[in-house]
């Protein structure tokens, strides 16, 4: 892995030394920043990494680059992603935690205080997927940059039929052929009546959660899953259940279990189920974005975006936002890639190179660039059970407009509720 040459920073590696060491100019003045500048050159950052032993690995790889480019030492703490929220709020206001901390989304850390503005300027975020950036926002503010952004896509059996379905329509050709419900062999399966994957359906025919204004800024009250796109896809899931290429109660452990034993010929699922799929499989394994619907747009998927997040707590903001963009560059989230094999946000990235070249991860670059980023706001809380028992209802053929108009007032109701209105 080449080091990279091209980091952005305020002042060259022998000014930062000449800085640190107080060095005289030559006519008698100090070269140590001001202090008063705001950019005073800090002696370490520390970061709180995510502790799985091939993420924490890279992390401390790209750290060392940043040392070698800027004489900042950076520590790097192994911690637990899901523990982390608690910790900054326990730490941070007593000066313990980190510059930076690797999570997924921002929207209850901006509500709980516990981030800050990212301080990048606008040329620096040209790279970077539009959703994955989007995904960090809260109310128009960017609060880290994106690392690593996931969907789920469709898994295929290269045994059972030779390509992947392009379409809705070839999707049920396959369906219609190779579903046999007696003996527990289907054309195709997936977690249906879980929200988190039915809402790739609802959202391409022009469902949403919340509607947006142009400067992105969600209105909790504008809730778009009973709108007229939202019901034809409520319609579209149930018919498979009505066809039989469904069966009712299909979760995703029936779907993982039928699939690795070779009774499905397609499945959506995400990346975390790479390693079982191909221990199963082997080389029959495929992967390809969910088929195009009949209305002639992509499904949109969810996206989740993992990403480096600037802590309220720290004291040298300026300097930690340079690591997060060191840290997230093009080039470090390709090395990540290759260590972790977790997506980049990145485009270029995702439909070239080492991603495009290999047939499991190709399916998912693609996906993700039809996918859409989960609402960073905390009221999406409100939204998963109910829907989960809209999905549910849809499945046991009750009226799909009148389950979503039911699930909408719910959701509704929760977030006034919550709000205290």
């Amino acid at each position: 892995m080449k080091v990279k040459k091209n980091l952005v920073l305020l002042l060259s590696l022998s000014t930062l030394l000449a800085a640190c060491t107080g060095e005289s100019d030559g006519e008698g003045n100090s070269n140590a920043t001001n202090e008063s500048s705001g950019n005073e050159i800090p002696e370490v950052l520390e970061v709180w990494a995510n502790d799985e032993a091939s993420q924490l690995e890279a992390v401390e790889v790209l750290a060392e680059e940043f040392t070698e480019e800027t004489g900042i030492e950076v520590e790097v703490t192994p911690f637990g992603m899901l523990d982390q929220t608690e910790a900054i709020s326990l730490d941070g206001p007593s000066g313990q935690g980190p510059d930076l901390f690797f999570q997924p989304g921002v929207g209850d850390l901006s509500i709980q205080g516990l981030v800050q503005p990212i301080m990048v300027d606008e040329d620096d975020l040209q790279d970077y997927t539009e959703s994955s950036l989007e995904a960090l926002k809260y109310e128009g503010e960017l609060y880290g940059l994106p690392l690593v952004v996931e969907t789920y896509a469709m898994f295929y059996n290269q045994d059972l039929i030779e390509e992947a379905p392009s379409t809705i329509e070839e999707l049920e050709i396959i369906a219609e052929e190779h579903t046999d419900s007696s003996v527990d062999q289907y054309g195709f399966l997936y977690d249906a009546g879980n929200f988190y994957f039915d809402y790739a359906f609802l959202g391409g025919y022009g469902g949403y959660v919340f509607g947006q204004d142009e400067e992105g800024i969600f209105d909790i009250y504008d809730i778009g899953l009973d709108n007229d796109g939202a019901i034809q896809g409520g319609e579209l899931i149930q018919s498979w259940f009505d066809k039989g290429y469904l069966p009712i109660g299909v979760d995703g452990d029936i779907v993982g279990g039928l699939f690795s034993q070779g009774s499905v010929a397609a499945v959506f699922d995400g990346p975390w189920a790479i390693s079982d799929y191909r221990d199963a499989l082997g080389e029959s394994l495929g992967v390809a974005p969910l088929p195009k619907l009949n209305n002639d747009e992509e499904p949109t998927s969810f996206i989740g975006v993992k990403g480096w997040m600037l802590s309220e707590y720290s004291e040298n903001p300026e300097w930690a936002s340079k690591l997060a963009l060191h840290l997230t560059s093009e080039e470090s989230a390709q090395y990540y890639y290759n260590q972790t094999g977790e997506m980049p946000p990145y485009e270029a990235l995702l439909e070239g190179g080492d991603i495009a070249d290999d047939p499991l991860a190709s399916g998912f670059g693609e996906q993700i660039i039809y996918g859409e980023p989960m609402p960073n706001v905390a009221e999406l809380s409100h939204v998963w059970d109910p829907m989960a028992d809209a999905g549910q209802f849809i499945s046991q053929g009750e009226d799909v407009r009148e389950v979503l108009e039911e699930a909408v007032e719910v959701i509704e109701s929760e977030i006034r509720l919550a709000r205290g209105e």
